[in-house]
């Protein structure tokens, strides 16, 4: 019997030991260089979430922000949450994340910082704070900026964009392009130091006008991408003179933009998303990649790009040109060679012969296309089969990899496949990628699809998405 309760007081005591063990604050314990080491791997949202833990914990992360170059405050998910909200509860979440940023700017203690990205829901409203948090980047010589504050619902287009602020740049409103070299050195040394170390600016949902985005080209030495997403304001750009280092530039849906022009520059990829607009691209000779989508309907799209893009054509090795023009048969057209041409992206017709006999043109002038993606369009409600009719055969030598965008199955597009097939020489795969209304697998079988790969060579690979 004393044996038992002596089995069963040893017992509990190893339970006990074992549940104080359990609670013991093991990680709380270790040094403060190997907490601030952890905390340095956390996303900067959850190292900053740590504080809340104990004093200890407030004053490691302190810490960390000593020790950290990368101020990345995207808190998408957050965003994503927010549609759901009533307005009350929006604007508290807004204000929670404008704190945290101002919280974490004050208390940066580190020179330098590599990367300052804010991505949430703002407007003009937190202009004051913003205003701060571009001047913090720029003393601390962050190699990227960018601002994104757009946002997945509807409110985004009842509310005001931030606007960038011209006094931040000592440059007044309606400045002309010419004038654009200020005194710079009048601006606060710290703030004109980061011009100098600047190589990525993004803007997305910030009013940013013509007079800002060329300052920053002039007086950046090596910025060398730029991106601008809706921004209300900007009509025209200008990337002119070799003293330019700008590589890459991105324009999408600047509903108001009207001209772009690039002359005597250092550009290789230029994209542009939007509505109509006149380019005038003259001696760029690195430009390399071209993507122009436009949202309009006109019957020349191909020939006003070719005559605005015709003194790069030449060494261009990616074009693409996804406008709302569908490519449709012209007797007299003529395309100039792409005589670099690796990579090229069109909208294609309703399936008709036309559309084929347009297409081979294209590539007859492109020799070296590798790679085809061609997007899938049809002008019609009903899912009419138009079959090709005879089309004159283009062999196509180099075409290693065919993409058929919004693939649904229709008999013209089977006998497209079977088109290229026969065509292209060395075609090694081709890409099937069906629209999210009407995916690939609702309307083919898997009996349909080894049917119609019994009908291509067995070396060739089909891939279904």
């Amino acid at each position: 019997m004393q044996l038992d309760s002596k089995c069963d007081y040893n017992s509990r005591k190893r339970k006990e030991n074992k549940y104080d063990y359990n609670l013991a604050d093991r990680i709380s314990e270790l040094t403060d260089e190997l907490l601030v080491s952890l905390l340095t791997l956390l996303p900067l949202k959850e190292a900053a979430a740590t504080s809340i833990l104990s004093k200890r914990w407030h004053y490691v992360w302190r810490y960390v922000l000593a020790s950290t170059r990368t101020l990345n405050f995207d808190a998408g998910k957050t965003l994503c949450s927010l549609i759901d909200l009533n307005r009350d509860e929006r604007e508290q979440k807004i204000c929670k994340y404008v704190d945290w940023v101002n919280s974490v700017v004050e208390q940066h203690i580190l020179p330098n910082v590599e990367q300052f990205r804010v991505a949430f829901d703002l407007d003009d409203r937190f202009s004051n704070s913003i205003n701060k948090w571009i001047q913090f980047a720029l003393k601390k010589r962050a190699q990227v900026l960018e601002l994104d504050f757009s946002e997945d619902g509807v409110y985004r287009r009842r509310k005001s964009c931030y606007n960038f602020p011209h006094e931040l740049l000592g440059i007044e409103r309606g400045s002309a392009s010419t004038a654009l070299y200020c005194d710079i050195l009048s601006l606060n040394p710290c703030v004109y130091l980061g011009f100098k170390s600047l190589k990525v600016l993004h803007f997305s949902y910030v009013d940013v006008g013509q007079e800002v985005l060329e300052y920053f080209l002039s007086n950046c030495p090596v910025l060398e991408r730029l991106s601008v997403f809706h921004a209300p304001n900007l009509l025209n750009l200008r990337v002119v003179g070799p003293s330019i280092a700008l590589k890459f530039l991105d324009i999408e849906r600047c509903g108001n933009i009207e001209s772009v022009e690039i002359c005597n520059a250092n550009l290789v990829s230029f994209n542009y998303v939007g509505n109509e607009f006149h380019l005038l691209v003259r001696n760029v000779p690195r430009l390399s990649q071209v993507s122009i989508s436009e949202n309009c309907i006109c019957n020349n799209f191909i020939e006003v790009v070719f005559t605005q893009l015709s003194g790069c054509l030449s060494h261009l090795e990616i074009l693409k040109l996804t406008g709302e023009e569908i490519v449709s048969y012209k007797r007299d057209r003529v395309f100039p060679i792409l005589a670099n041409l690796k990579h090229l992206e069109l909208i294609l017709g309703e399936g008709d012969a036309s559309a084929l006999l347009q297409l081979t043109c294209f590539m007859r002038a492109s020799p070296c296309l590798h790679r085809l993606v061609l997007y899938l369009k049809y002008a019609t409600s009903k899912r009419r089969e138009i079959k090709y009719k005879k089309a004159p055969k283009c062999f196509h030598n180099h075409l290693k990899v065919l993409e058929l965008v919004g693939y649904v199955g229709r008999t013209s597009e089977l006998e497209l496949v079977k088109f290229f097939a026969k065509t292209a020489v060395k075609l090694e795969k081709i890409v099937m990628k069906g629209n999210e209304e009407d995916r690939w697998g609702k309307m083919m079988k898997d009996a349909d699809a080894q049917k119609l790969k019994e009908k291509l060579p067995s070396t060739l690979e089909l891939v279904y998405l």
